[in-house]
């Protein structure tokens, strides 16, 4: 056997082996049945058999749990395995963070600059819904984060950014989108997890598809079955494509699950994201 076939082969196997590690996570934390309502549905059909299970699963926790089930939820266990808080704005896949938090430690409170303190990030703005529950403390869409760098980010809408105002320190940016010419302001993600927001965004146009028509932002427009504007739509469905399910998705899941009783249906059957979504 060639090299080159010899490390073909062994990306092959690895993607193999995790792939059966999501499937027997599935099968331990929320058995193979979680999904049994759902049969032969597609497109947006599809979406709406989902927004019911997760609904009827849904079982809503308070804003401050969120702080305490953080240190479980988004331990870093997969990339430098030290369980400290798990920042999608601050860590580095491929080399040292710049800096950790620990659990329980450091919360926000003021902030003036990074590595201050973490408090919890929305990615779809609570300000978009006026702060109502269950959305404000829906665990799969309010993540850990750097306080400043939350901050920073606001409310803009993700985009991708050539030249940027303002970069973080793991390489997050803020400036004009440059992705299919819409030239607003936005924030930037590194891309090792680009893909861990779109899945999570299009969660909560799940989730929410009979509250959203309501709900205020630049990316929204105005449907329950489609939710995104097509630039938008589309810049989701290439992060998810290109950014694939990670160890840390699948974990997080799993404990949010024992947490707030229902799942992120994309990151169990990533499928089902172009099964709704078409690409054009």
């Amino acid at each position: 056997m060639s090299l080159t076939s010899y490390l073909n082969w062994g990306h092959l196997l690895k993607k193999l082996v995790f792939i059966f590690t999501i499937f027997l996570s599935l099968s331990a934390s929320a058995g193979l049945n979680y999904y049994d309502s759902i049969t032969n549905e597609t497109g947006y059909q599809l979406k709406s058999a989902l927004a019911r299970l997760l609904k009827s699963t849904h079982r809503s926790q308070s804003y401050g749990a969120l702080f305490r089930v953080y240190s479980e939820t988004d331990a870093d266990l997969t990339y430098d395995k030290d369980g400290s808080i798990m920042d999608m704005y601050s860590e580095r896949a491929v080399s040292s963070d710049p800096y950790t938090f620990k659990p329980n430690q450091k919360r926000c409170g003021t902030y003036k600059k990074e590595a201050d303190c973490y408090n919890r990030e929305h990615l779809f703005p609570q300000s978009s819904f006026n702060k109502r529950s269950p959305m404000r403390s829906d665990i799969f869409h309010v993540y850990p984060s750097d306080g400043y760098v939350n901050n920073r980010r606001g409310r803009l809408a993700f985009g991708e950014v050539s030249n940027a105002d303002w970069t973080s320190r793991n390489g997050s940016k803020v400036g004009t989108n440059t992705f299919e010419g819409v030239k607003t302001k936005v924030f930037e993600p590194i891309d090792e997890f680009k893909g861990d927001i779109a899945r999570a965004l299009l969660y909560f146009a799940t989730r929410y598809e009979n509250n959203i028509t309501g709900f205020s932002h630049e990316w929204l427009d105005g449907s329950r079955e489609q939710v995104y504007k097509p630039w938008f739509k589309r810049l989701l469905l290439k992060w998810h494509k290109q950014d694939p399910v990670s160890e840390h998705e699948v974990n997080r899941n799993n404990k949010a699950y024992s947490f707030q009783k229902n799942r992120n249906p994309f990151i169990d059957h990533p499928e089902w994201v172009t099964m709704i979504w078409k690409a054009n």
